[in-house]
């Protein structure tokens, strides 16, 4: 006899019965109350033990008003960078002990607007979101109290936390990295020359104040804007500058899956890296290490990223509220390969 309860799954009552202590303990025990003396709660975790007793979410969800899970939502999971991101929050919030339900909206924007809601249908205890498709108009959908962190170049002043890389400042600090690196007709894959603010616009901003800076003349048919940011989009942007007449001797993509696409057309073309043309890219993804050349990258420093985010989300929760706005610039540094070699 084992001490459960008819039916064969334990209960509070049977861990209570086992432990010679109230069900009020045994549920304050689980809740993590304080003011519990060790030995009862060495009573009462072995009694757990003994009778293999797994708790009821749900219930404990009534009662204290939280699931334990936190919304991520990314635009789009075939973005490495997203999928080793939501890994790392996956981590983070483990260690903080809430698990993670990992929404990718594919970017479309209705499905960012819906993943808002998870978190204020109480589905959900908190939201990190990276919207990719929201515009400055859309800033209304974040209205509320409930924890909220924003990540990511956004068209409006996010009204929570936000963590994100310096764009211009990053797209800037490569340009300048090919332009000492002797390059004299630098493109720039995936970067836009207007629209909403995005980590497009932003970075094109850092590219063309490197290449005036330099004392080089802007171009703005070196800048070749992509609808979606693969290796094929890399390797037509490439196509599209040599049909054009423009030989670049440099390029940087807009992350590195336009990279790859980059470095394979150039090869096609019989050309060699970085002889011919150096390449750089954008996210420092673990690909980036493999291929062929080692690709020189930006590192957006998602690791701490992930531990900031999620540390702001579960502190937003604890308190019971939205923290104030402000904006948090997280580090980036350009990780040298054989694609561009540190000069």
């Amino acid at each position: 006899m084992n001490g459960k309860s008819q039916g064969g799954r334990a209960t509070l009552h049977d861990v209570a019965a086992l432990a010679g202590v109230s069900v009020a303990t045994v549920s304050n025990y689980l809740s993590e109350y304080p003011y519990m003396r060790q030995s009862t709660k060495d009573k009462v975790q072995a009694a757990i033990d003994q009778l293999g007793y797994v708790a009821n979410p749900a219930a404990r969800t009534l009662k204290t008003g939280r699931t334990g899970l936190l919304t991520l939502s990314v635009s789009d999971l075939r973005q490495t960078y997203f999928a080793e991101l939501a890994e790392r929050i996956i981590a983070a919030a483990r260690y903080r002990g809430y698990g993670v339900m990992v929404e990718s909206t594919g970017l479309e924007r209705v499905r960012e607007v819906e993943s808002v809601q998870s978190v204020r249908r109480h589905l959900t205890d908190g939201l990190i979101i990276s919207p990719a498709r929201m515009t400055a108009s859309d800033a209304s959908v974040f209205d509320g109290d409930y924890p909220l962190v924003m990540l990511g170049v956004q068209p409006f002043e996010a009204p929570c936390p936000h963590y994100l890389v310096d764009n211009v400042r990053a797209a800037y600090d490569a340009t300048m990295h090919l332009v000492k690196a002797g390059c004299r007709r630098i493109a720039l894959v995936g970067g836009a020359l207007s629209g909403d603010e995005s980590s497009r616009t932003a970075r094109a901003r850092g590219y063309r104040l490197a290449i005036e800076e330099s004392g080089q003349r802007y171009d703005p048919r070196m800048v070749r804007e992509v609808a979606d940011w693969n290796s094929l989009g890399g390797a037509r942007a490439v196509t599209a500058l040599f049909d054009d007449g423009i030989k670049p001797d440099g390029i940087l993509a807009g992350n590195d899956h336009l990279a790859f696409g980059v470095m394979r057309q150039i090869r096609d073309l019989g050309m060699n890296i970085p002889e011919n043309v150096r390449v750089v890219g954008f996210d420092n993804i673990d690909e980036s290490r493999y291929s062929i050349p080692s690709l020189t990258t930006v590192d957006q420093s998602s690791d701490a990223v992930a531990i900031k985010a999620v540390d702001s989300v579960v502190a937003q929760i604890e308190s019971g509220g939205r923290a104030p706005a402000s904006v948090e610039y997280v580090s980036h540094e350009l990780v040298y390969r054989a694609s561009s070699p540190e000069v």
